[in-house]
């Protein structure tokens, strides 16, 4: 018998995620985050990731890139979902429509004044900020 050996990644998840309930399709919540919070989102290629056993997300994205920083809007559920057992991006999240992802050096905005711009959203019914480093699918967001 073969003895196998298991590489273990530790990465650092420091990034901001804050997930979003709303009706809205992704590019009306991407004009209004645009208005609201004075950036350019700007649709992105679909992100494409593949699992074991064929499944394939392939999740709605919009970037806001500054020089040291990120800005981007994710929907949950992936356009793609059929024969998905899961066709979330974060299956433990699945009631929450979208997400934000902020990275880099320099945060593009507070905690408490993305909350406040995006609660001013009336298609935006609700907005949490999330421990990533609780979820049990938070490899899935490493991109």
């Amino acid at each position: 018998m073969m003895k196998t050996t298991k590489l273990v990644v530790d990465y650092e998840y420091d990034f901001e995620f804050f997930a979003i309930i709303s009706a809205v399709k992704a590019h009306k919540l991407a004009w209004s985050i645009n208005k609201v919070l004075s950036i350019n989102l700007c649709k992105q290629e679909d992100l494409k990731l593949d699992f074991v056993k064929d499944w394939k997300l392939v999740i709605t994205n919009y970037i806001y890139e500054k020089e040291y920083s990120v800005f981007r809007l994710l929907k949950n559920r992936s356009c793609e979902s059929e024969n998905l057992p899961k066709p979330f991006l974060v299956p433990e999240l699945k009631e929450y429509d979208y997400f934000i992802h902020m990275s880099g050096e320099v945060m593009l905005f507070e905690t408490a004044e993305l909350f406040e711009k995006l609660k001013e959203l009336q298609i935006v019914q609700y907005v949490k900020k999330i421990e990533v480093n609780k979820l049990k699918s938070k490899e899935n967001l490493i991109f």
